[in-house]
């Protein structure tokens, strides 16, 4: 994504931008921004109108997570009690978005506009250092009557989306204050209640959100009034992301950078510590991990120690752990150091995520020849659906790169073919960080077979049944648990051949510049 220029944090939109978030919104909602989509229980690219209201219900009803730590557009604490009387739409982007979150204000306006002013719509910013109070409070003036736009500091921020489950991860672009943000795009519907009901992956469309939205109230446009705060419960850990609370305890704060932890053998977690006298940056700091369950019992499952990490012209040191989470789900991390005298002890949730087929950390690289320019007589379009493709993600294969011993980063996603649009480009990532580490070859393959006919790319199968290309399954990335349409994925292998990090869809610059960084210092 390319992201509008930066603004100081107490400043309002200029005339310019005034007019793109206005523009953005009204054309999302004439155009209706149709794209694919669909409940994840149903085909990658299935049609929204095609999907039965039930497919996007959760199997049980949970407490909606809480929102109350952060503030709204006129600097109020928020009331969780907003998400009670009527059904509410909840989804996290960030202003500056291009494309992805206009999209999604578009559709959701359709709705609120549909249903009736019993219904209310939370916007949670996941981009808080440009998203402040002001800069929002002037953002709403262009939607309609029942949005609330929330924001809140870093850790906050961060708390709250860990609560529903939600990704994100910063994005630089090689120009100092401009970046990105990618981010689960998807919509969380909350019943009178406080009830968490449903989620529609992004692209779901107005009309299959309106039906379930009436589904779950009973089909009619109920009046909106106040529910016993009872009914919320806003202490009590949801059963989204049960004991998904952080924060400092003792005087370490622990922050954890990586976007995609996952279950089974030895991961990777990056994370940043802030003490009382501020961000932690010394590289000679003995840290210790300990995880163990979130059940209430304790049991210790993992210990680990962390090492340093500074990536050239970073200016922040992270702490890279590598850690066992035996099963998906929430596990309790405890960071500890010594700092002079002062014995620094904090602790967050952490999150682990399913594996399914995909190739293994920890295990050697599939030998499998990714295809380059000159497989095919430099005919970008053979092996790059890439509208601006770089050139230097083509001439390298993985099997070449094994060959030479030397780490390399792959990128398995598709410029053209985008079966489940998410907000966050792996492509785009690649070309800014290619220019970072020289000497490590950067990756790029495409997941789906196509044909091209005359100038033009065309898939091989269907978006809702593409056909995958030996060298992605050969990577398992659309095997069981995930599937087909769960790119992009980016693996990170180091000279030795053996898979050290592995990314799907939410990916960050920290994720891929901090274990290049360990590899390079032979960590």
């Amino acid at each position: 994504m390319v992201p509008e220029p930066p603004v100081a944090s107490d400043s309002l939109f200029d005339g310019a931008y005034r007019l793109v978030i206005a523009l953005a919104v009204i054309l999302a909602i004439l155009v209706g921004v149709r794209v694919v989509g669909g409940p994840a229980t149903s085909a990658p690219g299935a049609s929204p109108s095609a999907v039965p209201p039930q497919a996007y219900l959760y199997p049980d009803t949970r407490v909606a997570p809480a929102l109350s730590a952060l503030v709204d557009q006129d600097g109020a604490p928020f009331q969780q009690s907003v998400l009670t009387g009527g059904p509410t739409l909840v989804f996290f982007g960030y202003t500056h978005c291009p494309d992805v979150c206009p999209a999604t204000t578009g559709i959701i306006n359709e709705v609120l506009a549909e249903y009736g002013t019993a219904m209310r719509a939370v916007f949670v910013s996941v981009d808080p250092e440009r998203d402040t109070v002001a800069w929002l409070k002037d953002y709403v003036k262009y939607l309609p009557k029942g949005f609330s736009a929330l924001t809140g500091s870093a850790v906050q921020v961060k708390t709250t989306a860990d609560l529903w489950a939600v990704r994100y991860a910063r994005v630089e672009t090689g120009t100092p204050g401009e970046y990105s943000m990618s981010h689960t795009a998807d919509v969380y519907l909350v019943d009178g209640v406080g009830s968490l009901r449903a989620h529609f992956p992004f692209g779901t469309q107005a009309d299959a959100m309106l039906a379930t939205v009436r589904l779950v109230t009973g089909a009619g446009a109920p009046a909106r009034s106040a529910a016993p705060t009872a009914a919320i419960a806003p202490t009590t850990a949801p059963t989204l992301a049960p004991g998904a609370t952080t924060g400092p305890v003792g005087a370490l704060s622990v922050e954890v950078v990586s976007s995609s932890v996952w279950a089974g053998p030895a991961t990777p977690v990056i994370m940043r510590l802030t003490g009382p006298g501020g961000r932690l940056a010394d590289t000679r700091l003995a840290v210790s991990i300990q995880i163990t369950t979130d059940d209430g019992r304790g049991e210790v499952v993992s210990r680990a120690t962390a090492v340093a990490v500074k990536p050239p012209s970073v200016p922040d040191v992270s702490y890279v752990a590598s850690v066992k989470l035996p099963s998906p789900g929430w596990w309790r991390m405890t960071v500890s150091t010594q700092v002079g005298d002062t014995r620094l002890v904090g602790a967050i949730a952490l999150a682990a995520l399913d594996p399914g087929t995909t190739s293994s950390i920890g295990t050697h690289a599939p030998a499998v020849h990714t295809p380059t320019l000159d497989d095919v007589g430099g005919v970008a379009l053979k092996i790059t659906t890439d509208p601006l493709p770089d050139l230097r993600l083509s001439r390298t294969s993985t099997t070449d790169a094994l060959a030479a011993r030397k780490p390399f980063v792959l990128i398995v996603d598709s410029g053209r073919f985008k079966v489940t649009p998410a907000c966050g480009k792996a492509l785009g990532l690649a070309k800014y960080l290619v220019d970072r580490w020289p000497t490590v070859p950067f990756i790029h393959l495409e997941p789906y077979a196509y044909d091209v006919i005359t100038d033009t790319a065309v898939i091989r199968g269907s978006l809702s049944a593409p056909t995958i290309v030996p060298a992605a399954d050969a990577w398992g990335v659309a095997g069981q648990r995930w599937g087909a349409g769960s790119m992009p994925w980016v693996f990170i292998v180091d000279g030795n051949g053996t898979i050290r990090a592995k990314y799907q869809g939410v990916v960050g610059s920290d994720d891929i510049d901090i274990i290049v960084a360990l590899i390079q210092q032979g960590s």
